[in-house]
């Protein structure tokens, strides 16, 4: 941990010494985001609920799941974008340096333009938990449970992205991949699961468990359903899939053929 500190200090050191280009990133990436939350309000706005949610209820699961993917793009960024190791030959680099291929790859960026999509979500929860009507005790619970929710999502996103990049040993590439491990089911998890067909709800609470994150604990904490297990279920399969993605990607690890490079 020590020396994964280290590397992550000089990252980051290495990327603020462009000020300007992480300020105007950061601005640029969250303002996109903020429209898109723009876009869902103005048409929950036509409507009381959406199945039983409102516009702050849906911000809360919206909040929760932006902020989850945006702090994943920060840290993972070349997990995110490990088909060029395949590609290009690079992971062998990586394998005859004294250091876990992983720690390095955790700490040889850091996409800081990503803050500012964190900063948009973080704000949408803040308006979202104004806006809604709860007991003084409610409340309470939700505000000291929001960061297991959201760690819940970074760590469920992480292994997510990890199960994807680990496919790149055998397919090199990674990126279609990626449209149905991340940014569809994130995108779904920005709503309400019930709105989905049953099936699909299957695929969120078991392949790709989205739905843990931030629908199945706001369940309870809105008073929606569930029980006290609601509560639970996040950090439990957090854990569970971020220990089968470890252990998947040391088994690509074992599996890889190298380029020769």
């Amino acid at each position: 941990m020590n020396l994964y500190l280290k590397l992550l200090s000089g990252s980051l050191r290495s990327r603020m010494q462009y000020k300007m280009n992480f300020l105007v990133s950061s601005l640029s990436y969250g303002l996109i985001m903020a429209v898109d939350f723009v876009l869902l309000a103005a048409i929950l706005q036509r409507f009381d609920d959406v199945k039983g949610w409102n516009l702050y209820e849906v911000g809360l699961l919206y909040g929760i799941s932006s902020v989850a993917i945006t702090l994943y793009r920060v840290f993972g960024v070349e997990i995110h974008n490990f088909e060029r190791y395949m590609v290009e030959g690079e992971f062998d680099s990586l394998l005859i340096r004294p250091v876990s291929p992983l720690s390095l790859l955790l700490t040889k960026n850091l996409d800081l333009s990503r803050i500012g999509g964190t900063a948009q979500g973080v704000i949408i929860l803040v308006i979202s938990i104004i806006g809604l009507s709860l007991e003084s005790f409610d409340m309470l619970l939700l505000l000291l449970y929001l960061p297991v929710s959201i760690a819940s999502g970074v760590v469920i996103c992480f292994s997510l992205g990890l199960l994807t990049a680990t496919l790149a040993f055998w397919t090199q590439r990674i990126k279609d991949f990626q449209t149905f491990t991340l940014y569809a089911p994130f995108n779904a998890a920005n709503y309400p699961m019930n709105i989905y067909p049953g099936w699909l709800k299957i695929i969120f609470f078991t392949v790709i468990p989205v739905g843990f994150m931030n629908y199945t604990p706001i369940l309870f904490l809105l008073n929606k359903g569930g029980n006290i297990w609601n509560l639970a279920w996040p950090p439990a399969v957090a854990l569970v899939f971020l220990c089968l993605s470890l252990r998947f990607w040391q088994f690509g690890i074992r599996h890889y053929h190298s380029t020769g490079s």
